[in-house]
């Protein structure tokens, strides 16, 4: 499967479509779905530290990257610093922890995944989370620490809103370089999507066929379904 590439700031090419790992795993499916994915050409990989699955998704990286069948370079892999990490100090931590856990030395891009700091309430089990705010722009620096360490490509934002997207871009060095939000029929964004794409951001979207498991009521037909 050919896959067409757009253009990134910092000149790095991006897979338009990608192979997203959120969801539950079980009996070993996201090994089986990963394989599948790569073996029809994909190559642009989304994962996430809260979708706990980026050790998984490492050990297949690594068996197609030292079996020969692909090479590094070929991948764009994403994942997010976690919403309890939103704090300056934690950046560059929690970004290490990543790379060992998918067995890279630097990934493609780096979003933060929320724009608010959720602290958990017990840190043992992180199961439950108090949301608070964060200091976005000195968050947004040590994000740019990780282009600089070269720990990632590119650096990016995911469920931001226009306000906030606008007061990282009056303070970036680097500017984001993508803006991934949930996408499709039922939540279109327009005003969202064009904000960002006059700004330079590339609109990345999650959950395009309509958000897993999630309940609507059609008033029409009186009937609930699941998208």
């Amino acid at each position: 499967m050919g896959v067409l590439s757009i253009n990134l700031l910092g000149g790095y090419k991006m897979p338009m479509v990608g192979f997203g790992t959120a969801g539950k795993n079980e009996d070993g499916r996201l090994e089986v779905a990963l394989n599948t994915a790569l073996e029809n050409g994909y190559r642009h990989i989304d994962t996430a530290y809260i979708y706990e699955n980026e050790e998984e998704v490492g050990k297949v990286l690594q068996k197609w990257i030292s079996s020969g069948k692909i090479q590094r370079e070929e991948l764009f892999i994403v994942t997010k610093l976690p919403p309890f990490a939103n704090t300056p100090e934690r950046v560059e931590e929690a970004l290490k922890e990543s790379l060992n856990r998918l067995q890279l030395d630097y990934v493609d891009q780096y979003l933060i995944h929320f724009p608010v700091w959720m602290e958990p309430k017990d840190p043992q089990s992180k199961s439950e989370l108090i949301p608070h705010k964060t200091d976005l722009i000195a968050l947004w620096k040590k994000m740019e620490e990780q282009v600089d360490a070269r720990r990632t490509r590119t650096i990016g934002l995911s469920n931001f809103s226009q306000q906030q997207i606008s007061k990282i871009l009056k303070n970036a060095r680097i500017k984001p370089a993508a803006l991934q939000i949930e996408v499709h029929i039922y939540n279109q964004s327009d005003k969202l999507i064009n904000y960002a794409q006059t700004n330079g951001l590339i609109v990345v979207a999650y959950s395009p066929l309509g958000a897993v498991g999630r309940i609507v009521y059609s008033e029409d037909s009186g009937l609930k379904y699941v998208i």
